[in-house]
């Protein structure tokens, strides 16, 4: 049965920074499923997860996929350590995603410091990931950081939620 899976990103659809690490990261460690298909929906801002517009755009594109539709957030955890207003934030989303039978990964505290190792400036965000993906950096992502259940910097369950949807490719074929 044919499978699609809708992946809501923070970014937007022009800098489609998330979407490009969550991409390379399917393709490094899972094996390529044609009954599989995914995209991207951009919410501009984790703040947007419920806006009537964003659940229009995965409700059309959920009646217009024959198949089984998923969908799954991706969502930065920021500064949620130290700043009550993120902390219950995310707990908003996550109870959201938890009504709506959606899956939400998180990364700590955000992608790009799970990603490269560090933070990065907004105005810097495309040339770090267009970097990212010509030098094959995520053949230097630790699968381990990849697999965290908790939060912890630098870190994701991105694997976790993945392997849900996907077939892990064996190690020898990464």
């Amino acid at each position: 049965m044919n499978k699609q899976i809708l992946l809501c990103v923070e970014t937007n659809a022009k800098a489609r920074t998330d979407y490009q690490y969550i991409s390379e990261t399917i393709r490094r460690f899972y094996v390529n499923d044609p009954k599989i298909s995914y995209k991207p929906i951009f919410l501009e801002s984790k703040s947007m997860y419920a806006s009537p517009k964003k659940q229009k755009e995965i409700e059309k594109y959920t009646k217009a996929y024959p198949g089984e539709t998923k969908v799954i957030y991706f969502i930065d955890t920021d500064d949620f350590d130290t700043n009550y207003e993120t902390e219950k934030l995310l707990v908003e989303i996550k109870k959201y995603c938890e009504m709506h039978a959606y899956e939400m990964v998180f990364f700590c505290r955000d992608v790009e410091e799970v990603y490269l190792g560090n933070r990065i400036n907004n105005v810097d965000k495309v040339n770090a990931v267009k970097k990212f993906k010509s030098a094959k950096m995520i053949e230097q992502a630790a699968e381990e950081k990849l697999s965290q259940n908790k939060y912890k910097v630098k870190c994701s369950n991105i694997l976790c939620i993945l392997d849900k949807f996907w077939v892990r490719k064996k190690e020898k074929d990464r």
